[in-house]
């Protein structure tokens, strides 16, 4: 009888994600000063559109966004774009959906998905006040 007979079996199954699940627009911006005469107004511009996944933030995610001294609002899950955008603290993300009318958060961390290695998780928010 070999040792490996006697092995207990587990039948753990990683979350799987599917297209269904991403069903919200989110746009991710980078700032700039916008050109005029002023030179403090700034202007967004566009850098990535993709579909997510949005969520209320683990406990997890809050502890992170207190370390930087910042409010954590949502976190959002996405494909992993790979080479063609990776998101930045310095970026900004608007959640297209009705209920938040067109607000862009700052992003306070951006970490892989390590259930499932094709996603990333992005945590959003801001400042103590918002």
């Amino acid at each position: 009888m070999s040792y490996q007979s006697n092995r207990p079996h587990y039948l753990y199954k990683k979350p799987e994600a599917t297209n269904g699940d991403l069903r919200t627009p989110v746009t991710f911006y980078t700032s700039k000063v916008a050109e005029g005469l002023d030179g403090r107004d700034v202007s967004h511009e566009k850098v990535f559109h993709t579909m997510g996944q949005v969520y209320s933030p683990s406990m997890k995610d809050i502890e992170i966004a207190i370390g930087k001294a910042m409010k954590a609002k949502m976190t959002v899950k996405i494909r992993d774009p790979l080479s063609d955008y990776q998101p930045d603290n310095r970026h900004f993300v608007e959640v297209e959906d009705i209920r938040l009318k067109g607000k862009k958060w700052q992003i306070i961390d951006v970490r892989p998905d390590y259930d499932n290695r094709d996603f990333l998780i992005v945590v959003i928010g801001g400042g103590r006040d918002v």
